[in-house]
């Protein structure tokens, strides 16, 4: 089990409000979208290998973003990870992605003839640069 669990027990012992982190400086989707009540209902949930909501917001909790740049702040940390933090994670997407639901499918065109290149000048340098992001999507 790469993940134990034995912090997340031991945190149950103590109130939400003792444990829900200060996110007021913050500027990540997290950040934005984890509340006390969202904290509390997902607090003691784990994935199979043990990863819990601690695991999944640490990074966001440790690193508080910069004011002008919107970070994620949050990580899957498996599989399962999707299934059981959905609550949190599916607005975060949505956040993230523009209004990504998880009901889209992302459209996919392989086919490099499609490519569109538009030259502003007459050197015909061409540079590319491609972004590639997967968006979760459980859809069928």
């Amino acid at each position: 089990m790469p993940f134990g669990n034995t912090h997340n027990n031991f945190k149950l012992n103590f109130k939400v409000e003792e444990e829900y982190p200060d996110l007021t400086k913050h500027n990540n989707h997290m950040a934005k979208v984890l509340t006390k009540d969202m904290y509390a209902k997902l607090r003691d949930k784990q994935t199979p290998s043990g990863f819990t909501l601690d695991d999944v917001i640490q990074t966001g909790v440790d690193n508080p973003g910069h004011p002008f740049i919107m970070t994620v702040g949050c990580v899957d940390g498996d599989e399962e990870s999707y299934e059981i933090f959905k609550d949190l994670l599916d607005p975060i997407i949505s956040d993230h992605h523009s209004g990504y639901k998880p009901t889209n499918k992302h459209k996919t065109d392989l086919n490099f003839e499609n490519l569109k290149v538009e030259s502003n000048s007459s050197d015909m340098f061409y540079g590319f640069h491609f972004l590639y992001e997967m968006p979760k999507s459980t859809a069928e």
